[in-house]
């Protein structure tokens, strides 16, 4: 079987071909019970470059692929984004976006075309998949683990997909776990006494966002997260438009008792996010807010049980003082009122040895491992 392949851009395809770009994974995942369709909204809007601030420092491409009879059966995505390769020091393009029915042929001409579109920037590196950085939801791919419904924000694809990034010839280059906790609504007790003793040690408070000065709020965690995450693998910083454009949602999904910094001796030195597991609500809208979808998500919501923590970062000078312990106990604490004793914390780097050994304290379990590729171009 044959396959052609066309631009698809907001801005540099047509208007079928992007639409087709957004609606491609009702294709694809049409009989799968697990997947999570996108907001088609909230998609269209994130890959528009007149409103993502994104593409101010970053230049993208979209493409779909059709078959013989012209349906659309696969799609992919590349950028070249100025902040990571100047912090990072190197030279990477991403891929992204990628769906594609199991079929060789066609995968090898989705990734070709993005391989091709990164080395014509000057890039030496292709890697992802992700929607587009690390910055951005849905990175990695899942390789091992539980293939079930996934937390919001993470990623859902089907098992043949790694299968087709090696035989491309793509590589691993950084495994991410996602850990699972389920509880009784109770911390473990064989951690508790070092609980105890770190959330009492003088000097140290942990406090809720102030939704009221939202703003300034929010420039506090980004300058946060920057600083603490800054010399992590993959890191990306952001800029003031970047992270409003990623908060736009926080003031009014957010529990504020989800949303934490930690202060010792009255600086800002650490935080941690957890949101609620919108998918459990967003799962049956199919990816359409109206008509009706709206309200099936005020009723699911009410019923959400399960959360997940995105972020967390403590600078480097004020790390082995236990203040991510602590966050993760406060945050507990503040699930269990809720009635939410379950949850996911993810991404975490595999090589990530400080954060994995807490989360394996508190008996959380890794339960998914997801994998960026990457290659030589």
């Amino acid at each position: 079987m044959s396959f052609t392949i066309s631009i698809a851009g907001k801005t540099t395809g047509s208007k079928k071909d992007f639409q087709d770009f957004l609606k491609l994974p009702y294709r694809i995942y049409q009989h799968n019970e697990d997947y999570v369709f996108p907001l088609l909204d909230e998609l269209n809007h994130f890959l528009d470059p007149k409103k993502n601030p994104f593409f101010n420092h970053a230049e993208a491409e979209l493409w779909i692929a059709r078959n013989s009879k012209g349906i659309a059966v696969g799609r992919i995505a590349a950028a070249v984004d100025q902040y990571n390769n100047e912090h990072q020091k190197e030279d990477v393009g991403f891929f992204g976006f990628f769906e594609a029915e199991n079929n060789d042929e066609l995968a090898e001409l989705l990734l070709s075309t993005a391989r091709d579109w990164i080395q014509s920037k000057g890039m030496k590196i292709m890697r992802g998949p992700g929607c587009f950085t690390s910055n951005h939801d849905f990175f990695g791919v899942q390789v091992s683990g539980k293939w079930n419904r996934p937390v919001v924000g993470m990623p859902y694809n089907p098992e043949y997909y790694p299968t087709q990034f090696e035989n491309f010839g793509m590589t691993g280059a950084k495994d991410l776990w996602a850990w699972h906790l389920e509880t009784d609504g109770e911390i473990p007790t064989k951690i508790q006494r070092l609980i105890d003793r770190v959330v009492s040690r003088p000097g140290l408070n942990i406090r809720t966002m102030d939704m009221k000065k939202f703003e300034e709020e929010a420039s506090l965690i980004r300058n946060l997260y920057n600083g603490s995450w800054s010399e992590n693998w993959g890191f990306i910083p952001m800029d003031d438009d970047d992270f409003a454009f990623s908060a736009k949602d926080m003031k009014s999904m957010v529990n504020p008792e989800f949303l934490l910094i930690a202060e010792f001796e009255g600086k800002p030195v650490g935080f941690s996010l957890t949101i609620p597991d919108f998918n459990q609500a967003t799962w049956g809208m199919k990816g359409k807010m109206l008509p009706f979808g709206w309200l099936k998500f005020l009723l699911a919501k009410r019923k959400i049980n399960y959360a997940r923590m995105p972020l967390m970062g403590v600078l480097p000078e004020y790390r082995r003082m236990g203040i991510d312990l602590a966050l993760v106990y406060r945050t507990m604490k503040a699930t269990f009122e809720q009635g939410i004793t379950a949850g996911e914390l993810s991404w975490i780097l595999d090589d990530n040895k400080p954060m994995n050994r807490i989360l394996e304290g508190y008996g959380a379990e890794v339960y998914k491992t997801y994998r960026i590729y990457e290659m030589l171009v």
